[in-house]
């Protein structure tokens, strides 16, 4: 059964298809006369950030439900690591619902100061809720391969975001990205996480 978070995630990839495809028409209909290569950047860096946005749900569900008692609680080293006030708000609450909403707030609140794209950030953040050795499962026989391609996509969103996919051999130029690029970018992802969506 897909997890709750599969659907957005699903249109969150679309999105940044519709990035390509928005860039490609404008290449055509310019002849092209305008680069439209950073709508190519723009539909990477969104595949990415639909990758995130997907690991921080499943992450703050389960968390949740850990806590609300729904599942058992995960055997692992990493933590989710909140304050001592934080938990007493949470079980102070008078209701179950009041205390699921606590737990929720405070659970992303303290997941919003993490990023969930590296692979092994990917595989420690779920493990913090239980699903352990995640690439071993989703990818019994391309593990090293998948994480290294997961990677470089995850590295070049960072070229693209922090500086601006600058080429360090071109001084004021730009590295070249191409639709095919973003797509196979999109592909990676959307194959991880349906993957990892099957362990849940």
């Amino acid at each position: 059964m897909a997890s709750a978070r599969l659907k957005q995630f699903e249109r969150n990839c679309q999105r940044a298809r519709d990035l390509v495809g928005l860039g490609q028409s404008l290449g055509s209909l310019t002849q092209g006369l305008v680069d439209s290569s950073d709508l190519f950047r723009s539909a990477l860096t969104q595949a990415v950030a639909a990758l995130d946005s997907y690991i921080h749900g499943v992450a703050l569900d389960r968390a949740v439900d850990i806590l609300m008692g729904r599942i058992a609680p995960a055997r692992s080293s990493t933590k989710v690591g909140l304050h001592f006030n934080a938990v007493r708000e949470i079980f102070d609450s008078r209701t179950l619902i009041e205390r699921e909403i606590a737990a929720r707030m405070h659970i992303a609140q303290r997941l919003a100061l993490e990023t969930f794209q590296k692979p092994d950030d990917v595989g420690n953040a779920l493990a913090m809720v239980g699903i352990n050795k995640v690439w071993t499962l989703a990818f019994p026989s391309d593990i090293e391969q998948t994480k290294k391609s997961l990677g470089l996509v995850v590295a070049r969103r960072n070229q693209v975001v922090h500086s601006c996919d600058a080429d360090p051999l071109t001084a004021g130029g730009v590295t070249p990205m191409s639709s095919q690029d973003a797509l196979d970018a999109v592909d990676l992802v959307e194959k991880i996480v349906h993957a990892i969506d099957k362990l849940l």
